[in-house]
């Protein structure tokens, strides 16, 4: 910010004004509890509908509905017998890998809930009273980082009661419980009187129409090598 002040005032006022379209402290909220924040939820999109965007809206929308269903179908029978403080693969695995780093750690207790936590030649100050740790991980992922888990196994206590409640049965349980039904096949579907929608009129370009997207100017073509490969035998 210092450096854009020096370059147009201006313009680091508006920044200023502006901070919850592009700052991260401003644009995401913590009390979420997610630190895994793209767009490739649209990249996943496109990629189920490829298959059939060349088709009618109908039947675009139909294979959509069909692919929801099947896959919130399946985790709606696995939290069935998740017990309320049990916890997401998401966060066991996030857990364990954390778990076996935090070995390298050594705490220090300073009194009065809090700790101070050597991770090599990096010092983390730990309040246990909300387990905050000063790397920020607790407070962005809501998954205790490795400072706390040490601290946590120092005190011989459960990590899984300092995990936020968005990795654990209930709130997982309330994300498919209202599951995709399953439908009838159109031609079982009432008789409506309504006018029958025609196609555009609009000409039809000649050559198969193309599936992929249109890549920005800066995106990299996909399957493309940017490298120079060098033959070992001719050395260019």
């Amino acid at each position: 910010m210092s450096k854009i002040k020096e370059f147009d005032a201006a313009e680091n006022d508006y920044l200023k004004n502006v901070e919850e379209q592009w700052s991260v402290h401003m644009l995401f909220d913590r009390t979420v509890y997610c630190d895994h924040n793209t767009t490739n939820f649209v990249e996943s999109f496109n990629a189920i509908t490829k298959a059939n965007g060349d088709m009618p809206v109908l039947t675009l929308l139909e294979a959509v509905r069909n692919w929801c269903m099947k896959r919130m179908g399946s985790r709606f029978d696995k939290v069935v017998g998740m017990e309320p403080n049990d916890l997401t693969e998401q966060a066991k695995g996030v857990l364990a890998t954390r778990t076996d780093e935090s070995r390298f750690c050594h705490v220090t207790a300073a009194g009065g809930g809090e700790f101070e936590v050597r991770d090599g030649h990096v010092k983390f100050p730990i309040t246990f009273r909300n387990m905050t740790c000063g790397c920020g991980k607790r407070q962005e992922s809501g998954i205790l980082c490795k400072h706390g888990l040490r601290v946590i196994y120092n005190q011989r206590l459960d990590p899984r009661n300092f995990v936020s409640p968005f990795y654990k049965g209930v709130a997982y349980k309330l994300t498919y419980g209202d599951h995709i039904h399953p439908m009838a096949d159109p031609t079982h579907w009432p008789s409506l009187d309504v006018p029958e929608i025609a196609p555009p009129q609009g000409k039809k370009n000649a050559g198969r129409p193309p599936k992929q997207r249109r890549r920005v100017a800066h995106e990299a073509k996909k399957g493309k090598s940017h490298n120079n490969n060098k033959c070992s035998y001719a050395k260019n």
